[in-house]
């Protein structure tokens, strides 16, 4: 099975506004397909996609459509990547209290709630 890649995901704007000198957005992104996990995490859509031209400084999940498992996101800003994260030790191991997906794991289609701010 091939790896999900930043195509994976389809971006959808529900509001723009300008809080001070950043733009802020919110929207959701669904996650199509039935591809696995790449190591580090999904690269998400270039900015541009987001509405912005020069950075991305954040990118905040907010909630998350009903999914029968349930993800802890996180942003990697350096690589412009979505990071899941279980909200519990899938290892086996009881002193790890979240764990990064894996290559193994199979998201789904999901849709994800989101607000990030740029330029």
């Amino acid at each position: 099975m091939a790896a999900l890649t930043s195509a994976s995901w389809t971006v959808t704007i529900s509001r723009r506004d300008i809080e001070g000198k950043r733009k802020k957005v919110t929207g959701s992104v669904v996650l199509a397909g039935t591809d696995t996990y790449p190591t580090g995490g999904i690269p998400l859509p270039a900015k541009e996609q987001f509405g912005f031209k020069r950075n991305m400084d954040n990118f905040i999940v907010v909630g998350q459509a009903g999914a029968t498992t349930q993800y802890q996101w996180m942003y990697d800003r350096t690589n412009h990547k979505l990071q899941a994260f279980f909200g519990h030790d899938t290892a086996g191991v009881t002193t790890l209290p979240n764990d990064e997906a894996d290559v193994a794991e199979v998201p789904g289609a999901r849709t994800l709630f989101f607000e990030t701010s740029g330029w």
